[in-house]
């Protein structure tokens, strides 16, 4: 396992050395971001002209304009949102089997002595739970930096073509947002290792239960495994909640 404690940017670098072979479509998802934004920023534009020249003065030639106009803004943001999506959902789906098959290749040239001080169900778990959660850290990440980075952006120059002082008073809310963020992060990374760290402990629990169901059976014990394996999936439940 991961030290705890290391520095969390090294840890997003390393894992995003691991999309390079697959720059094609991380180059495609960055190129439809930015559609996507610039979609954005085009439909907030567009408000104005809608309810001045739509609803206030109604002008005869605006009420075929811009449908059109907002019926093409959407089908341009929505095409672009599918292959952000596509592209961030394979670059990550491959990512977390190449990571699944160099664990695995690790685990068979370990000594046999790792096997004796750490429990298989919990390898097991580090296998198949723990590499699923790089998709999010590898590829989701990405998406909500540069989409929500250039969305920002977008917003931003909006607001000021409108109204200066307004967005200088908004701003200024931005610092107790950072601190609110900034916390918000560092509790769901430490809630992250609980659920990983709790999913080898209920793998292995199960694993004993069930490799000596005969002796549980024997000693009438299916209530005490019962209610050891039921504080793991509580404890579960509340990390996931």
């Amino acid at each position: 396992m991961s030290n705890k404690h290391a520095p969390i940017w090294p840890i997003y670098k390393r894992l995003l050395g691991y999309t390079r072979a697959y720059w094609t479509f991380m180059v495609a998802a960055v190129i439809a971001m930015v559609v996507e934004a610039l979609a954005g920023y085009h439909f907030t534009k567009l408000m104005e002209p809608l309810v001045n020249r739509g609803f206030v003065n109604p002008e005869p030639r605006m009420a075929v304009i811009l449908p059109l106009t907002i019926l093409g803004l959407f089908m341009m943001r929505s095409l672009a949102t599918l292959v952000s999506d596509y592209a961030l959902a394979r670059t990550g789906r491959s990512v977390v089997r190449d990571l699944r098959e160099q664990v695995l290749e690790k685990y068979l040239h370990l000594p046999s002595a790792h096997f004796d001080s750490e429990a298989t169900p919990v390898m097991v778990s580090r296998l198949n739970y723990d590499t699923e959660q790089v998709t999010q850290a590898s590829a989701d990440a990405l998406k909500t930096l540069v989409a929500d980075t250039l969305t920002i952006i977008a917003m931003l120059v909006v607001m000021l073509q409108m109204s200066v002082k307004v967005t200088v008073a908004m701003l200024v809310v931005v610092p107790l947002i950072g601190v609110i963020v900034s916390f918000v992060g560092k509790r769901y990374r430490r809630i992250s290792r609980g659920i990983q760290d709790g999913m080898g402990s209920m793998a292995q629990t199960a694993e004993q239960s069930l490799a000596a169901q005969q002796e549980v059976k024997v000693h009438g014990t299916q209530a005490h495994e019962i209610s050891r394996y039921s504080r793991l999936a509580n404890r579960m439940l509340g990390l996931n909640m």
